[in-house]
């Protein structure tokens, strides 16, 4: 392997400013490399020893019809983020979301009622994976988040997305109070999961156009982006605990928001 570009993707590994420079990320393992949009796959390498196993017939056809360098298992552990290389790496372009107004005339147009999730320096990157995870399992339009979050593109977060990270759009913001802003003139209900929320998050109508906040794992939401939600909510606990891991409380109040809206759905019909 080309000693630069070996030296280029272990940098875009290592690097969040290469990364945003380069436009380009690294998916790592069959399986990921699989649910990779082909419009944004650039470059697959595979080791010697991949070529020789068995694979699934569909990822086989992917990357002979992209075109792929075969590598020697050495070049693979030093390019690889995991311990155990799975023997095909993927770099990929980042998906370019649509701004704020264009995402919430699409949901308009849709006929059906948005839910956005907003993160606010949700900093671990396990945690943000799981998180965009969650987020297209309950059906959210987007995730938003603000430029203290974990980079997106990292190698832990887009394995912990489990394939979201190419199908749910995100929009990277420097910061989330004017998008609330917007979101409220058009409508949308803010709710800020928080320590000193009075309210009951199950109790909130989560039908309506609804943004949830999520924020920072250990000081939770600033004072002034909680200002700007509609309502303090918790999630209520039994025993010693205080809080929620952010993940947890981010599944938690998403799959309410699907179960109602599941309900309202089957009732209507």
């Amino acid at each position: 392997m080309d000693g630069r570009r070996k030296k280029f993707i272990k940098e875009l590994l290592q690097k969040p400013r290469l990364r945003r420079e380069s436009g380009l990320y690294v998916v790592d393992g069959p399986k990921m490399c699989a649910e990779v949009p082909e419009e944004l796959l650039q470059e697959i390498y595979v080791s010697e020893q991949f070529i020789r196993g068995n694979h699934e017939p569909g990822l086989m056809e992917l990357i002979s019809r992209h075109g792929y360098e075969v590598i020697s298992d050495r070049d693979m552990k030093q390019i690889s983020d995991t311990m155990t290389p799975q023997g095909i790496i993927a770099l990929a372009s980042q998906k370019r979301p649509k701004g704020l107004g264009s995402l919430l005339d699409d949901i308009r147009e849709r006929g059906g009622k948005g839910l956005l999730l907003g993160l606010e320096c949700v900093q671990d990157p396990g945690n943000m994976g799981t998180i965009l995870r969650s987020a297209e399992a309950a059906g959210a339009d987007a995730v938003l988040c603000d430029r203290g979050c974990a980079d997106i593109y990292s190698p832990k977060v887009v394995r912990s997305t489990m394939g979201a990270i190419f199908r749910l759009p995100v929009l990277q913001l420097n910061e989330l109070c004017s998008a609330v802003d917007e979101l409220c003139l058009r409508g949308y209900s803010v709710l800020a999961a928080h320590l000193s929320g009075t309210r009951d998050y199950d109790r909130e109508d989560l039908c309506t156009d609804t943004l949830i906040l999520i924020g920072n794992e250990s000081k939770g939401l600033t004072a002034e982006l909680s200002s700007h939600a509609s309502a303090l909510v918790r999630i209520p606990m039994e025993g010693s605990t205080e809080s929620l891991n952010a993940a947890t409380a981010a599944a938690v109040m998403l799959f309410e928001a699907a179960r109602q809206r599941r309900q309202k759905k089957q009732h209507i019909s």
